[in-house]
């Protein structure tokens, strides 16, 4: 079924909600603070979680941005940057884009949008852009407001550990 509606903004919900989230994320991985996991806060809505995949004896490291502009009735945005500006930019910056290509993960350096224009995509059922392009979801992927951010994280992860393709 296609997601039946666009995503609406409400950033002090988001806000609130991820002041909320971060100490039971946190205990679900064993960690006390961010920074215990390498992760940093940037601002009320911006969360940089480093994340790497592995090919071979070869180690890739990334930087994945979640925003929480329209959390928790829908999930974080997701979007892999360039580690030292913090953005992503077309196509200079896809080689900070990792090749994930599981069913439930699939990146894309330059999806064609709705209504025009390129983004890149993290295609997961927990990140925000899936819904934005009312990409098509299973009922048994679909967000609920009662998931946090770690089925985001772990979603991610997943894919990391089963269809890593390298580099994009």
């Amino acid at each position: 079924m296609p997601a039946a509606t666009p995503p609406t903004i409400d950033v002090l919900a988001g806000a609130a909600a991820l002041d909320e989230d971060i100490p039971r994320v946190l205990s679900l991985l064993g960690a006390e603070s961010l920074e215990q996991l390498g992760w940093s806060r940037v601002d009320k809505l911006t969360l940089l979680v480093p994340m790497w995949g592995e090919s071979g004896t070869t180690r890739d490291d990334y930087v994945l941005r979640l925003g929480f502009q329209a959390y928790r009735r829908w999930p974080p945005s997701a979007l892999f940057v360039n580690p030292g500006t913090l953005a992503y930019q077309y196509p200079d910056d896809q080689r900070f884009v990792p090749r994930l290509t599981s069913n439930e993960c699939h990146t894309h350096t330059a999806y064609e949008k709705p209504g025009g224009g390129r983004m890149q995509l993290v295609c997961c059922s927990a990140v925000l852009e899936f819904y934005e392009v009312l990409h098509e979801v299973a009922d048994d992927h679909v967000w609920r407001p009662t998931d946090t951010f770690y089925k985001t994280i772990m979603a991610i992860r997943k894919a990391f550990g089963s269809a890593y393709g390298g580099r994009s």
